[in-house]
C-alpha cells in the first residue's frame, strides 16, 4: 500500500486516530491540544486529517480557526503526500505552522520553499523543554505566587512591555488580553523578593496531557542579569510538576547566542515555524 490522506467530518473521529501518534512527540505537537479544545468547544467543522500507510499514522494535520494548516512531526514522504493533497483540493490557506523541517518540506514540494531567515512572512521559534528543576539556594526567600488584584496593574504594564520588546513587536492589545485571561484563571504568576515585591512574571498558557507551556516570561530591565529569569522558569517548572505535569515547554524568538533557556540548561527540541502564505 502507499501513503494516503484520510479526512474526517467529526473531530472526535480524527482525534481517536491522531492522539496516539501525536503523543509520541507530545512536546513538538503541543499546539494540537489547544486547537482540539477550541474545535470541541465551538463544534467547529474545519478540516482534519491523517496520513496513513497500512493503518499506521505517519502525519496529522488540522485547519486552525485562522485558516492555517497545522502540521505535526512526520516523515518527508507523508508531508509530500499532504502537500499534494492540498494542491488537489485547491486549498487557499492563510499559512502553515509546525516543525520547521516539516513546513519547509511541504513548501518545497509545491515549489514555495520558505525564506532562509525570519522575515515579515515567517516567524521562527526555538522550542525548549525544561530539564533542570533545581532551585538556587540564593533565592530561597523568594516566592512564586499568583498575580493578585494588587499586583495586576504592574503585571499589565509588564505584559505591555513584553509585547513592545519582542522582535518584531507583538500586538499590545492581544498580549494584554492574554495576560488578563491568565490572571483571571490564576495562571499568571510573579516571583516576589524577600520584601514581597514582584520582580518577574510568567504565565501558564496551553497544556497537553503531560506538558504546560510557559508564556510571557518577563524580567524588568533593572532586575536582569541577576539569575532571576532562570529562577522564575525553574519555579514555574516545579509548580507544573506539583500540578501533575511531566514537564514544561517554552517558545523563544531569540535565535542568536545568549538565549536564556539554552543558558539555563533547557533541552532544545528544535525550531517551530509560522509561515504566512497570503
Amino acid at each position: 500500500m502507499r501513503l494516503r490522506v484520510q479526512s474526517y467530518s467529526e473531530i472526535s473521529s480524527w482525534k481517536n486516530k491522531a492522539l496516539p501518534y501525536l503523543r509520541k512527540e507530545e512536546g513538538w505537537n503541543n499546539l494540537f491540544w489547544q486547537i482540539i479544545d477550541t474545535k470541541e468547544k465551538t463544534s467547529c467543522r474545519q478540516w482534519a486529517g491523517n496520513v496513513f500507510e497500512q493503518g499506521e499514522v505517519f502525519l496529522s494535520a488540522l485547519h486552525t480557526p485562522s485558516n492555517y494548516l497545522l502540521l505535526s512531526h512526520g516523515s518527508s514522504n507523508a508531508v509530500h503526500t499532504m502537500s499534494k493533497y492540498s494542491l488537489d483540493k485547491k486549498w487557499e490557506l492563510a499559512g502553515l505552522c509546525g516543525p520547521e523541517t516539516v513546513v519547509n518540506s511541504y513548501l518545497e514540494y509545491q515549489g514555495k520553499k520558505g525564506p532562509p531567515s525570519p522575515c515579515s512572512s515567517q516567524r521562527v521559534f526555538k522550542l525548549f523543554q525544561t530539564s533542570n528543576h533545581n532551585e538556587n539556594p540564593r533565592f530561597e526567600d523568594y516566592k512564586l505566587v499568583p498575580v493578585s488584584k494588587i499586583d495586576w496593574p504592574k503585571a499589565r504594564i509588564w505584559a505591555q512591555q513584553f509585547a513592545m520588546e519582542a522582535d518584531p513587536p507583538l500586538d499590545i492589545s492581544a498580549i494584554t488580553q492574554l495576560a488578563r485571561q491568565m490572571y483571571s484563571t490564576h495562571n499568571l504568576f510573579v516571583l516576589t523578593d524577600p520584601q514581597n515585591h514582584p520582580c518577574a512574571m510568567a504565565g501558564f498558557g496551553r497544556s497537553t496531557e503531560r506538558y504546560r507551556v510557559i508564556n510571557m516570561v518577563y524580567v524588568p530591565t533593572q532586575m536582569r542579569r541577576q539569575g532571576i529569569g532562570r529562577e522564575l522558569v525553574t519555579r514555574m517548572a516545579v509548580h507544573a510538576k506539583e500540578l501533575g505535569y511531566h514537564n514544561c515547554l517554552l517558545f523563544s524568538e531569540w535565535l542568536e547566542v545568549g538565549n536564556l533557556y539554552d543558558a539555563m540548561g533547557c533541552k532544545l527540541l528544535g525550531t517551530f515555524v509560522e509561515y504566512e502564505l497570503v
